[in-house]
């Protein structure tokens, strides 16, 4: 039987994967911190008190009118071109 001479190269190829790895997942961590930093940024303080059980007609009503006032703050926080130019890194 003929013996090659490539011994230790699946150590070297060991040694590429876990380079590899490490990259992807230095590149993940930081892209997930820098997201986390941005969406706290732009996370707004309001609250809207709505009651926990909906039992009666004016539990709804107030549960509505609150669900609407959250949702007009959450369409003004939004800015479309930020998206415009988040899209725009990715490609």
């Amino acid at each position: 039987m003929i013996r090659s001479k490539q011994s230790g190269s699946h150590v070297l190829a060991l040694a590429l994967v876990a380079l590899v790895v490490g990259v992807v997942a230095f590149a993940g961590y930081s892209v997930m911190q820098r997201n986390k930093t941005s969406k706290d940024t732009t996370k707004s303080d309001t609250t809207v008190a709505a009651p926990e059980t909906i039992t009666t007609e004016s539990d709804l009503t107030a549960t509505s009118q609150s669900l609407d006032d959250s949702s007009a703050d959450l369409n003004s926080s939004l800015d479309d071109s930020t998206l415009d130019s988040s899209m725009n890194d990715l490609l």
